[in-house]
């Protein structure tokens, strides 16, 4: 009889996890064990961390940016250092939402009023092309050069900018949602723009990629900032693992392609053998 009374008087297990949960959310304990229930926990995992996870606390129904509020306690930082943007040509339906996020973004930070009634996708840094069968994602690659081989170890546009106009806006200094934590940035006083010079983005074409686009008002050069450290076209994905936001592990050069070699290259992966068009 002893034994059975204590089993009854033992609710403590159930209260300890309910202190565990945050108000009106999941407890990790409980996601970890949603997550590994199957194909249904699996599909619950991505939803969950791609809407949930990483965002921060506090925020509503609708976005923030960007965000002053520091992480709570125990709560990862939502902006990341050295960090890179890659997409997965198997998941990317081309929808073009991270187009959209992306140029609203920018179109509302640098010309408030002018763009105050318009759609324009031009400001976009992250651009959809489309080619036969696949979909390319192209967006600066953040390739630098080999200074053992080439001299420096400098981004190729910034190497061959004759304006120091693009530059690295470190940790600690520019906008927070916008530029910082190490990433790229232009200086709109110092570069001339695509009539005077497009230096950046004949290098870029030629020998690297296409990351470098010009501002439709301003006409002056653009590249993806990644957002200092928190990329607004991931959060606009509907598709899970489409955009990987993660740490960079490999110089950008190693992804860095022109978008019609980079097609090329996606559909002989896909489909095993080269297009014929």
């Amino acid at each position: 009889m002893a034994e059975v009374k204590r089993r009854d008087e033992a609710p403590k297990p159930t209260k300890e996890i309910k202190e565990e949960k945050p108000s009106g959310g999941v407890s990790r304990r409980d996601f970890l064990i949603g997550s590994g229930a199957g194909v249904a926990g699996l599909v619950i995992g991505g939803v969950v961390g791609n809407r949930v996870i990483g965002q921060p606390a506090g925020t509503g129904s609708a976005p923030v940016a960007p965000v002053a509020e520091a992480p709570a306690a125990g709560e990862a930082p939502t902006y990341k250092a050295g960090y890179n943007l890659y997409f997965d040509a198997v998941q990317c339906t081309g929808c073009n939402n991270c187009v959209v996020a992306c140029a609203e973004k920018y179109a509302t930070y640098l010309h408030p009023e002018e763009t105050a009634n318009v759609m324009n996708l031009e400001f976009a840094r992250i651009r959809t092309m489309r080619f036969q069968y696949v979909d390319v994602m192209n967006i600066c690659a953040y390739c630098t050069l080999y200074e053992w081989a080439e001299g420096s170890a400098e981004y190729p546009c910034a190497a061959v900018c004759p304006e120091d106009a693009i530059m690295v806006v470190p940790e600690g200094e520019g906008v927070e949602g916008y530029y910082g934590m190490g990433y790229k940035w232009i200086d709109q006083e110092k570069c001339l723009g695509i009539d005077a010079c497009w230096r950046c983005a004949e290098i870029c074409e030629d020998q690297f990629a296409s990351g470098i686009s010009f501002d439709p008002i301003s006409r002056k050069a653009q590249v993806c900032s990644r957002c200092g450290g928190d990329p607004e076209c991931v959060k606009a994905c509907p598709e899970f693992g489409a955009l990987k936001w993660v740490p960079a592990a490999r110089n950008g050069r190693y992804y860095a392609h022109t978008p019609s070699d980079y097609a090329e290259l996606l559909y002989r992966k896909i489909y095993n053998h080269v297009r014929e068009l």
